[in-house]
């Protein structure tokens, strides 16, 4: 398996040339970038940066792994509101052009949501709305994820929906499409459940895994920690994800930069990956 990383766990205003370079330097081999709206990586970013960006990425040896982006917490892909469920699918289009050009393989997709659990003002969907209005959203994204040869990677995340294993399998064979398939995160399903189970039922729909670990003594947002640091059984899931064939990148995210020393956290990162993916 290979080790990647997200570019949450860098600080936000590092540029993405840097980031590649601090990866690189720490032995990473794949870099998960995170576009949004404005800032230094916006998802408008023109064709002459983001050819700059996977220039440098093959000159360091380093792969542009998949694509993930916070706006579509923003833009519910289920919401309410017509605009905003197209506003989504805008940006997954966007996700989709910007991986095609850095030779990213796959996008990572939250599929909506029915609610944000540490978001009182969030909209509530009804889960059947919210379930129909997913699927034919990303039905109609498939033509241009098969285009450009990008897999949709759906996200298990803390959004009220798809809350067990053989919900996720169905929603994603709802498609049948070898371009939709799971982007799997082991500390997210944590609190309700166990993520080397979540791998036995996926199986071989998982196309990029998420590392990072939870705390179920904290039991909320403020739980996520390194891996290692938590409760994940990290020789379970490593068993598994070898049981059903899985041989792709273990990304580490979701874990903020230590506030006084950058370098220090990567190379946290970095050793307790090398532990887990050592693990038999």
């Amino acid at each position: 398996m290979k080790k990647g990383i997200n570019q949450w766990s860098f600080p936000q205003d590092m540029p993405v040339l840097e980031v590649l370079q601090r990866a690189s330097k720490y032995r990473f081999q794949g870099v998960e970038l995170c576009p949004d709206e404005d800032g230094i990586f916006p998802i408008k970013t023109n064709s002459e940066e983001l050819k700059r960006i996977g220039n440098l990425a093959s000159d360091l040896g380093i792969e542009i792994c998949s694509l993930a982006t916070g706006l579509l917490w923003k833009y519910n892909l289920a919401s309410n509101d017509p605009s905003k469920r197209e506003k989504a699918k805008d940006v997954i289009k966007y996700l989709i052009e910007m991986a095609a050009q850095l030779g990213a393989s796959s996008v990572l997709v939250i599929p909506g949501y029915v609610n944000v659990p540490w978001d009182p003002s969030s909209e509530i969907v009804h889960y059947q709305d919210a379930l129909e209005r997913v699927w034919e959203s990303l039905g109609a994204m498939i033509p241009y994820a098969q285009s450009a040869n990008v897999v949709l990677g759906i996200e298990n995340v803390w959004n009220k929906f798809l809350l067990s294993p053989l919900e996720f399998a169905y929603f994603v064979d709802h498609f049948n499409s070898p371009f939709v398939k799971a982007h799997f995160d082991t500390g997210n399903v944590l609190v309700f459940g166990y993520p080397e189970q979540w791998i036995e039922i996926l199986g071989k729909r998982i196309v990029k895994v998420h590392i990072k670990d939870f705390k179920l003594n904290v039991g909320n947002i403020n739980g996520f920690c390194l891996p290692l640091e938590g409760d994940v059984s990290w020789p379970s899931v490593m068993k598994c994800l070898r049981n059903v064939g899985y041989d792709g990148y273990l990304i580490a995210e979701f874990i903020p930069p230590y506030r006084f020393h950058t370098e220090a956290l990567l190379a946290n990162i970095s050793f307790n990956l090398d532990c887990i993916i050592g693990m038999v």
